[in-house]
Parts: C-alpha cells; structure tokens; sequence
C-alpha cells in the first residue's frame, strides 16, 4: 500500500520571529525550497550579528540546505551568526557526520524553547 503525503504536508512554512530575530521553519526543506529560504532569510543575515532558526517543525532537509546556510553565512561576510535552535535527531546526526567546524557561521542552538 502508497501512501502519497498531500503537497501541504510537504509544504515549507517560513514564519518570521521578531525577538529574537530570525525565522521559524516548519515543514520540508529540499531543493526546490532553496530559494524561497534564501529570499527570506537573506535580508535579516545581512544586517549581522545572531539569526536564530528554529527548527522544531521542521521535518526534512537536505545536506544542500545545510550548504546553503554556510554559504550564505560566508557571502554576507559581516560576522553573522546562524542559531540552530531545536534539531530534530535527523538534522542533529546530519549536522554531526559534516563536523559543525566545516560549518563556519552555522551553530547549535537550544532545544526545547519552541
């Protein structure tokens, strides 16, 4: 028996967070989301200083989001940090196997403060 998960489920929801600055992210993040996370998130990375993401909801992302995120850390170049509050296990041992130190930019948050 398939089961086909309906496209909402699959959805990305970004949702701003004003205090403290940064995005909540629910949903799948894959490739075809790339760019409407780097939409988002770019503006509030280039004001620098620490961007928290909290990733409770989130329950896909692919290793080229994680590059992405690096990327753009290293692109904005005005000592911006991302915050990675609430990793999922998946996301955790992900983030474990690439070393967080070949992340630059990218660091562990807190859990549970959704």
């Amino acid at each position: 028996m398939e089961v086909i998960a309906h496209s909402e489920e699959r959805m990305l929801r970004i949702t701003p967070m004003a205090d403290p600055p940064g995005l909540r992210l629910e949903g799948e993040l894959d490739a075809t989301r790339h760019q409407e996370l780097v939409e988002t998130l770019s503006p509030l990375a280039a004001r620098g200083g620490e961007v928290r993401l909290d990733l409770a909801g989130l329950r896909f992302i692919d290793l080229g989001a994680l590059r992405l995120l690096t990327c753009l850390v290293e692109s904005c170049g005005n000592g911006v940090r991302l915050v990675l509050d609430n990793l999922s296990p998946q996301l955790e041992n992900l983030v474990l196997t690439v070393s967080w130190e070949r992340l630059p930019g990218l660091v562990q948050g807190r859990k549970g403060m959704s």
